[in-house]
């Protein structure tokens, strides 16, 4: 017996490919944030303020606090659009326990898209990796790096720095 496709079927299926699609695509924008959420969902993060007047570009800026340290030192030029290089550096009781380091870049009250690097270890117990930063159309060059260190508890950093023009 022959099965005829009624129109009903094809805007069941339609239907049922039309939300297939959008769960995807919002699947994959949410990712990164549900899986740090399900990482740490019953660990504390401890957050870490630097002083904002020290740029980590072509410089290290250090927050601590007694158990951690994070070091955060960006190339010495740090352009839109142009690959820079970045290192964090682990000190403390919490950092062996390290498990992965993450930078983010952020804007204040501007959506400059997702801007995240896994930094991978080195022999010598520091963390390094790449970045590149999108132009922002307004002209603003104020940044905040965010450094996410998977450990027990898990902390992060916040840093501010300024990019070149």
């Amino acid at each position: 017996m022959e099965h005829k496709i009624t129109k009903n079927d094809l805007l069941i299926f339609s239907a049922t490919a039309a939300i297939l699609f959008v769960l995807g695509i919002l699947s994959s924008m949410y990712y990164p944030h549900l899986s740090d959420w399900l990482q740490h969902r019953s660990e504390q993060t401890v957050i870490l303020n630097a002083d904002r007047a020290c740029n980590p570009i072509n410089k290290t800026c250090t927050i601590s606090d007694s158990e951690l340290a994070i070091a955060l030192k960006l190339g010495d030029s740090v352009q839109p659009l142009a690959a820079f290089p970045v290192l964090v550096s682990l000190a403390g009781t919490t950092a062996a326990k390290a498990k992965a380091v993450t930078v983010y870049f952020t804007m204040a009250d501007m959506d400059m898209g997702f801007n995240r690097f896994d930094l991978g270890q080195q022999a010598d117990g520091t963390w390094r990796g790449q970045a590149i930063l999108p132009v922002c159309t307004a002209g603003r060059r104020d940044w905040r790096a965010t450094v996410k260190v998977a450990s027990d508890p898990p902390y992060t950093g916040e840093f501010y720095l300024l990019a070149n023009p």
